[in-house]
């Protein structure tokens, strides 16, 4: 498992400095609801509710607004993002949650602070992506929606520049899947057909397709991950049989074996 695809780490509560403008302030989750014993997966690898409800390791300071992960909060702070802080479009992105706090927009100013920073655009896209999914639990679609269409243009910028860390097609998978929640289906299916026939990703593709083929823009997980919904999961279970029999690294097949592979009985 990778670590993007690895639980949250919970943090207990703590007092936090920032580096911007000193201000002392404590950052705490609350985790009294989360149950770790019951979760299930989303077709974006994402696991719910064990990584849920709260962005645990995501701090805001609420005198400048400074967001960072709360690992990072005594790192030094260059000034290139002192300046983005202190500038009128950071302050705008908090202008949206005056009565809760940060809230979602802590995601946003995050994946903007890190941009800055010169994070790659593979790591910036899936904190994009991220951070969508807190938005949706907060009840924050409008954000939801913005952080989507971040992570659709940093992950396509690191495919198109080959900064996949050696994993392109995960890439194009999410791209997929991203599209799909979007509602841009046409999109979504291009970038599956980019995918082609990848081993790792083919089934989760499979049930993108059918997804996009419905035009069906809702999140969907199961207590099975997604490489086994096909399998397992009611909503998928039996849609490809005669897949199920061809050995998982096999790519390239011939006019005969393809016709061999159709005519199989369920």
């Amino acid at each position: 498992m990778t670590s993007f695809q690895e639980d949250c780490v919970n943090s207990s509560a703590r007092v936090l400095s920032c580096p911007i403008c000193s201000e002392h302030f404590h950052h705490d989750q609350d985790s009294e609801h989360i149950s770790a014993a019951v979760f299930g997966y989303g077709l974006d690898f994402r696991l719910v509710p064990r990584d849920c409800n709260r962005a645990s390791d995501v701090a805001t300071c609420p005198s400048c607004f400074f967001t960072s992960r709360v690992q990072d909060f005594e790192a030094r702070v260059s000034g290139n993002v002192k300046d983005l802080v202190r500038s009128r479009n950071y302050v705008r992105i908090f202008a949206d949650h005056p009565a809760e706090g940060p809230g979602a927009g802590s995601w946003v100013g995050l994946v903007s602070v890190l941009e800055v920073r010169g994070l790659n655009p593979r790591d910036l896209g899936l904190m994009s992506l991220r951070g969508s999914w807190v938005a949706r639990e907060l009840g924050d679609p409008k954000t939801e929606e913005k952080l989507l269409e971040k992570a659709d243009a940093y992950l396509d910028d690191a495919l198109r520049r080959g900064l996949t860390k050696a994993d392109p097609g995960l890439i194009m998978y999410l791209l997929g899947e991203i599209n799909r929640r979007r509602g841009q289906f046409l999109r979504g299916r291009e970038m599956l057909t980019f995918l082609g026939n990848n081993p790792r990703y083919r089934y989760p593709a499979l049930l993108l397709t059918v997804l996009i083929e419905e035009e069906d823009s809702t999140p969907y997980w199961s207590h099975h991950a997604p490489d086994q919904m096909e399998q397992h999961s009611p909503r998928f279970k039996g849609l490809f049989p005669p897949l199920r029999s061809i050995p998982p690294r096999k790519t390239d097949f011939s006019p005969d074996e393809l016709r061999e592979q159709s005519e199989k009985p369920d």
